[in-house]
């Protein structure tokens, strides 16, 4: 009913009147902030051109939809206990 198991990571946030369950994910830090980096330096090679302020508000824009997009099921055998 939830789309949430046992073991699997939430947020709860308690409210006059109720509470919200929001699912998380856990990621590797280090892992995330290299692909970050690899991939703003290709798209930086690409756009030599480009005014540095617009590429970064291009860069901000991402981030920020990518923060709003579902994240990903894991397979169970992915999953941290």
């Amino acid at each position: 009913m939830l789309g949430i198991a046992e073991g699997d990571l939430s947020e709860v946030k308690l409210a006059k009147g109720g509470m919200t369950i929001k699912p998380k994910i856990a990621i590797d830090k280090d892992l995330a902030e290299e692909k970050l980096l690899r991939s703003i330096k290709k798209l930086q090679s690409k756009v030599k051109d480009v005014d540095p302020a617009e590429l970064d508000a291009a860069i901000e824009e991402a981030m920020v939809a990518a923060r709003k997009e579902e994240p990903k099921k894991l397979p169970a055998s992915v999953k941290q206990s």
